[in-house]
């Protein structure tokens, strides 16, 4: 399940993981050319920390034109996707399987927004979205946590430090067990299986089972059907103990009497007549 070209399905996968996304305008269209095969992410920081980060991602710096990443993680956890081509986000180095000093033509580069110096300023949901979000991609591009899940820093050979505050290894398993388990569950194929067989039970509708009903179609769920059957029941015993004149179910009869419902106000009148 590799893909080769553009990442045209970063903004879906990543709403399919439940992650926050923003689309950038044209960011279908910007890049520096095409991917080649992807074989995986390369993670960093802004170095910046600020809400304005994304713009030198999207629009580049002095000597290095933007696009330098494809996403921008914010602190709150959103993605924004900026660009679906080749950006300039690895430089020099190398790691097993990917080209050496060439990774930008098959690596997604996310810039997760944040200063890079201590005392580090990762967010809890920018970390959990960071993870789930090298899951989707990896996930999608058929690549495990450890082929394809690489700090900037791993890489390069040029001295990056980023993403500074962040243990690769224990990130790694982290993005592993999302990609194996997206649920975040730990039930087994066969619980899952059958939690799906509930849930189907619970929320088909069925029809009536009643000799009068008037055909086949179907009223309700089967919770739906007990809630009313129950409520049935109750009615009914009220009801009689009303016609016996119980004080407390003649007292339930003449509150539902008042407020307008015809079967109440049908048992008061046979009361109140028993009483003449």
């Amino acid at each position: 399940m590799s893909w080769t070209g553009d990442p045209v399905w970063l903004a879906d996968a990543l709403r399919a993981e439940g992650l926050k996304v923003f689309e950038h305008e044209g960011w279908e269209r910007r890049g520096h050319g095409d991917f080649r095969d992807i074989r995986g992410v390369l993670c960093h920081h802004t170095a910046g920390g600020g809400p304005n980060d994304w713009r030198v991602v999207q629009d580049g710096r002095p000597g290095l034109p933007g696009p330098l990443a494809q996403l921008v993680l914010e602190k709150d956890g959103t993605y924004r996707v900026v660009a679906v081509g080749v950006c300039w986000h690895a430089g020099r180095g190398s790691w097993p399987g990917w080209p050496t000093d060439n990774a930008n033509y098959h690596t997604i580069g996310i810039e997760a927004v944040s200063r890079g110096t201590p005392p580090w300023d990762w967010t809890a949901a920018q970390l959990d979205a960071y993870k789930r979000g090298c899951a989707a991609i990896l996930r999608r591009i058929g690549k495990s946590a450890a082929a394809g899940c690489v700090a900037h820093r791993e890489y390069s050979s040029e001295g990056k430090i980023d993403p500074a505050g962040i243990d690769m290894n224990a990130f790694r398993r982290d993005v592993q067990a999302l990609i194996d388990n997206p649920t975040g569950d730990d039930m087994t194929p066969e619980e899952r299986t059958l939690l799906k067989d509930v849930h189907r039970e619970l929320t088909q509708k069925y029809p009536s089972r009643s000799k009068y009903r008037k055909d086949d179609r179907v009223v309700d769920t089967l919770a739906g059907i007990v809630l009313n059957i129950d409520g049935r029941v109750h009615e009914d015993h009220v009801e009689r103990e009303a016609l016996k004149k119980v004080e407390w179910a003649v007292s339930l009869v003449k509150r539902e009497a008042a407020k307008g419902d015809p079967g109440a106000q049908a048992v008061l009148a046979q009361i109140e007549g028993g009483s003449k």
